[in-house]
């Protein structure tokens, strides 16, 4: 062991010294400090985009919708939080010459029949970025267009004077009614709405609902099953993104391979001499694999501690604010970046094996040969 770490750390020294040698390992060096890097940071920002998305659905949607409005009984079931009907429907503002399209739903507690002064007047919780394009504060009203299929038309105009302002998710203005109100004014099939304590264990609660309402078979569905497309298609970028960025790591071990191969040519008298004087070749492997690993590993830990620190740099609100990035188009708070110990540990064991593969492989190759022939190579 004191023969490996004596060789391992003149050759390591060497290298700085050595013109020849310092190139060759600065290049290393350089490529898997930017290859671990941009890989975490890239990989960071996909989880973190993943996480925020899904927050955001939890907080702004139901966890499970029921179909079916017949009275049913959920108080056993422990993981539901709360439960009530609603509805959901479109209408469309028109100002001038600018359309939008508008969702409405159903809200409970909120505008009670004793808070409406005029009956003709819709009161609504409405999507902030709504109000902001259009100039419009608390307590203003404004008409919208809803379908109406009891009336010769099949449409008609309401006006809706706006009781609050609320954050939304949605890709598109949502209006909030109370339940009653939103009775008179949306035509569709009411449903349940479920909010649960773990909506992680909304397919386990689904089950626990069926077994005791079993004609709800068919009739219910959970926020995992109605985003899974979404969930795919998010799971889709990400695993592509890190195959292509997983490149940059391949390339960087080819560095590694490189400078792996030059310094066994530069030390190969030195390799003959010490297999004449008795040394393993199992000792002389892992001296150059120590070298070429340890050397590698600068690049690599550096670019781990510049990736954790953009990391908590993006995360940080003043960031967003110097920078002057805007992020409410997607509905999120803050720049979409997280830490993950997993895509750490992964990336990290994936540069490691690479950087050994790169560097067993050069030293393998020459000294899998006899002592003999390798004597008489050098000789020659």
């Amino acid at each position: 062991m004191k023969f490996i770490y004596f060789l391992t750390k003149k050759y390591l020294l060497s290298i700085f010294t050595d013109k020849t040698l310092r190139l060759p390992a600065l290049i290393s060096i350089i490529s898997i400090f930017i290859s671990v890097f941009s890989l975490l940071v890239v990989m960071f920002v996909m989880k973190g985009f993943e996480i925020k998305v899904q927050n955001k659905i939890l907080e702004n949607f139901p966890h499970i919708i029921l179909s079916n409005n017949a009275k049913n009984n959920f108080d056993s079931i422990g993981n539901i939080i709360s439960y009530s009907n609603s509805l959901e429907g479109y209408g469309a503002y028109i100002n001038g010459n600018k359309f939008e399209l508008i969702k409405l739903k159903a809200k409970a507690n909120i505008n009670t029949d004793s808070d409406i002064d005029d009956k003709n007047i819709y009161y609504g919780d409405i999507s902030k970025d709504f109000l902001l394009l259009n100039n419009l504060v608390k307590n203003d009203d404004f008409e919208i267009y809803i379908p109406s299929p009891n009336t010769l038309k099949k449409i008609k105009k309401i006006k809706i004077k706006v009781s609050d302002a609320i954050d939304s998710s949605e890709s598109i203005p949502i209006i909030y009614f109370s339940y009653n109100q939103a009775k008179n004014i949306i035509f569709s099939k009411e449903f349940i709405e479920l909010k649960l304590h773990d909506p992680f264990k909304s397919k386990e609660t689904i089950n626990s609902i069926i077994n005791k309402n079993n004609h709800l078979k068919g009739q219910i569905v959970d926020w995992q099953t109605i985003n899974n497309n979404l969930f795919n298609i998010m799971k889709l970028e990400r695993v592509s993104l890190g195959i292509f960025l997983s490149f940059l790591v391949l390339i960087a071990s080819t560095t590694i391979y490189s400078n792996t191969t030059s310094m066994i040519f530069q030390r190969k008298s030195e390799i003959a001499t010490l297999l004449i004087l008795g040394a393993k070749k199992n000792y002389i492997l892992a001296v150059f694999v120590l070298v070429s690993f340890l050397l590698s590993f600068i690049g690599y830990f550096f670019g781990v501690i510049l990736a954790k620190i953009s990391t908590n740099l993006l995360a940080s609100q003043e960031i967003i604010d110097v920078l002057d990035i805007n992020l409410t188009f997607y509905g999120i708070e803050g720049f979409p970046i997280i830490f993950s110990y997993s895509y750490f540990i992964i990336i990290s064991l994936f540069t490691f094996f690479m950087i050994l593969v790169a560097s067993f492989f050069p030293t393998s190759f020459y000294l899998n040969k006899n002592v003999d022939e390798l004597i008489m190579r050098d000789g020659k």
